[in-house]
C-alpha cells in the first residue's frame, strides 16, 4: 500500500506524470495511475489505496473541478483529515474545500527540488507521520521559498547567457538584452537537448518556448543552422461539436504537446529528441514527424512510443497534416482511456468532413471521461452507441475492449469474452496487414484478457484452445501457471510453459474469500 494517493481528472494524467515522478524520486510511496488500460474491479483497486493512503493529494485543475470523482475522493480525505490540496490551475475551487490552502503549483518548473515541491514535502511529511501541520512555519518557508523561484528564473537566464558569453558567441549591448537573452536561452536549451543533458525543468521551459511555432503560430524556432523563416497558419474552419470545438481542440493540443515534448526531451536516442524539437520549424517540420513516426513503427517495444504519437498527434493535427491523424489514431489503442487523444481526433475527422466519425468519436471521449470517473452504466451505454459509427477498425477495437472490461468489472464474463473477442480479432487483422503497427503491439494484453474471460466464464476448454491457437499464431504467453497446466490436462497436449503477464496488465490478489482468483489490474 502507497502512503501517498494522489487524486487527479483522468484529462490531466500528463500534466500529474511530473508531480507522482517527482515525488518518487524525493524517497515518496505514491499511488497516482488510474487512467490506463482498466481491468478487473479497478474500481476496488482504487477504492482499497485511496482508504490506505495516509496522505491524499488532490490536483485542482479545470477539469478536476468538474469532475464528481475528485470532488468525492476530495471529500474523503478531507473528512479524514489527510487531504492535501495542490493546484495547477488557477481555479474556483468546489464548495466545501476553499479553507484549505492549495500550494500554488501553476508556475512548477517540474524539478523535483523545485522550492513547490519543497512546501509539498513538509506537509506530506507531517500527514505521514501522524502529526499536525504547522501552518505558521510553512506560511513562512512558502514567502521565502516563492521568493526564490522569482530569482532562481532570473539567475537562470543570466547563468545560461553568460556561459554562452564565455565562448565568445555573442556581444551584448544594454539596449537588445531582452531580445538577446530570449534568443540565446532557446539557442542553449536546444543544445542540451542535443547532448541529452536537459533536466526536467529544462523540458519544460524549452517546450514553452518551442510551443507556439509547434502549434502553428508565426513565431519562428529554428535549430542552429537553419534558415527558417516565419510562417503563419491559416485558421482551419469553424468547427463546432457537441462535445469538441476549436477552443477546447486548442487547450487540449497544448497541454498534449507539453507533456509528450518533456518526455520525449529525455529520450536517449538523440533523433528522437531533436526531431521533437524540430517540429517547431515550419519548414523542417513534416520531415521531423516522419522521422518519429518512423521511430515509433521500427521500435515497438520503446516505452515512450505512445508519448511518440501523442507529439505528432497534436503537431500534425494543429498543422493540419495528415499523419497528424494517422498518429492519434495509433494513440487510442496504446492509450484508450486519454480522453485528449479521442477529442483531437474528433476534430481531426470533422475538418475532413467525416461527420459521423467525427461525432461518433466525440461520443468516446464522453464515455470514456464517464468510465474514468467511474460511472461504467453511463460509459457503457454511450460506447455501445458509438461503436457502429465507427467504420476504422483502429478505433473498433479499442472500444471494443473497454466495453469488455465494463462488462468484466461487473462480473458478465460472456459478455467480456465476446468483447474482447471481437477486439483481438479486430487487431489481429490490423497486425497481419501492418506488423509494426500499434495494434500488434497490445495483441498479448487482448489474447490474455480474452483467455481469462472465458475461463471465469467456465467455458474453460474453449479458453484452452484459444490460448494454444494464440501461441501458435503469435507465441502469446499463459497469463498465469495455474491455468497453463489446467489448459495442458485439458487438451492433453503441451503447451508452451511461457507464464508472463502481458506488459499492460499485471495480476492482482483478491483479499477477498475467493483469493484464489486473480484481478487483473493496469500497470501504474
Amino acid at each position: 500500500m502507497a502512503d501517498v494517493f494522489i487524486s487527479y481528472a483522468s484529462e490531466d494524467r500528463n500534466r500529474v506524470r511530473p508531480l507522482a515522478e517527482a515525488l518518487q524520486s524525493r524517497g515518496f510511496n505514491v499511488w497516482w495511475d488510474r487512467s490506463l488500460a482498466a481491468g478487473h474491479d479497478y474500481a476496488a483497486v482504487i477504492e482499497r489505496e485511496l482508504r490506505a493512503a495516509k496522505a491524499v493529494i488532490v490536483v485542482w485543475t479545470q477539469s478536476a473541478a468538474a469532475s464528481t470523482f475528485v470532488r468525492d475522493e476530495a471529500g474523503r480525505a478531507r473528512d479524514d483529515g489527510r487531504l492535501v490540496p495542490v493546484m495547477l490551475d488557477r481555479v474556483d475551487i468546489p464548495l466545501g474545500f476553499g479553507a484549505f490552502q492549495a500550494e500554488d503549483f501553476t508556475r512548477w518548473n517540474g524539478g523535483a527540488n523545485a522550492p513547490q515541491m519543497q512546501i509539498l514535502e513538509e506537509a506530506l511529511k507531517a500527514k505521514i507521520e501522524g502529526r499536525d501541520v504547522d501552518g505558521g512555519a510553512i506560511a513562512r518557508k512558502r514567502r521565502r521559498l516563492m521568493a526564490r523561484i522569482r530569482l532562481v528564473s532570473v539567475l537562470t537566464v543570466i547563468a545560461l547567457i553568460i556561459g554562452i558569453a564565455a565562448f565568445g558567441k555573442y556581444i551584448f549591448f544594454p539596449d537588445q538584452q531582452a531580445q538577446v537573452t530570449q534568443e540565446d536561452l532557446r539557442a542553449e536549451l536546444l543544445r542540451l537537448l542535443a547532448e541529452g543533458k536537459l533536466t526536467p525543468e529544462q523540458a519544460i521551459q524549452l517546450a514553452q518556448i518551442l510551443e507556439s511555432g509547434a502549434l502553428g503560430a508565426t513565431q519562428e524556432i529554428a535549430l542552429e543552422g537553419s534558415g527558417a523563416a516565419p510562417m503563419a497558419r491559416s485558421a482551419p474552419a469553424d468547427i463546432e461539436l457537441a462535445a469538441v470545438s476549436e477552443e477546447q481542440f486548442d487547450a487540449t493540443a497544448r497541454e498534449t504537446y507539453r507533456g509528450a515534448f518533456a518526455a520525449l526531451a529525455a529520450h536517449p536516442d538523440a533523433q528522437v529528441r531533436l526531431a521533437a524539437a524540430q517540429m517547431s520549424q515550419p519548414e523542417a517540420r513534416q520531415a521531423a514527424m516522419q522521422t518519429l513516426w518512423t521511430y515509433a513503427q521500427n521500435n515497438p517495444d520503446d516505452p515512450l512510443r505512445d508519448q511518440i504519437y501523442l507529439l505528432c498527434g497534436s503537431v500534425g493535427e494543429a498543422n493540419d497534416d495528415p499523419l497528424g491523424q494517422r498518429a492519434l489514431e495509433a494513440a487510442t489503442t496504446l492509450e484508450p482511456r486519454n480522453t485528449d487523444v479521442w477529442r483531437m481526433l474528433s476534430r481531426s475527422y470533422a475538418r475532413v468532413n467525416r461527420s459521423e466519425e467525427a461525432a461518433a468519436v466525440a461520443q468516446v471521449s464522453e464515455a470514456v471521461a464517464a468510465q474514468n470517473e467511474g460511472r461504467e452504466a453511463e460509459a457503457e451505454q454511450q460506447l455501445q452507441e458509438a461503436l457502429p459509427q465507427l467504420s476504422a477498425p483502429q478505433l473498433r477495437a479499442p472500444v471494443a475492449a473497454e466495453l469488455g472490461r465494463i462488462a468484466e468489472a461487473r462480473g458478465d464474463y460472456d459478455a467480456a469474452s465476446a468483447r474482447f473477442s471481437e477486439a483481438y480479432s479486430t487487431r489481429e487483422r490490423i497486425a497481419a496487414a501492418a506488423p509494426n503497427s500499434a495494434a500488434a503491439s497490445v495483441l498479448d494484453a487482448d489474447a490474455q484478457q480474452l483467455i481469462i474471460a472465458l475461463d471465469r466464464s467456465g467455458r474453460t476448454r474453449e479458453a484452452c484452445e484459444r490460448l494454444r491457437q494464440a501461441q501458435e499464431a503469435h507465441d502469446i504467453a499463459a497469463p498465469d501457471q495455474e491455468l497453463l497446466e489446467r489448459c495442458q490436462q485439458l487438451l492433453r497436449a503441451p503447451l508452451r510453459p511461457r507464464v508472463e503477464l502481458a506488459p499492460r496488465l499485471r495480476v492482482q490478489q483478491q483479499t477477498a474469500p475467493d483469493a484464489a482468483q486473480r484481478r487483473v489490474t493496469p500497470t501504474p
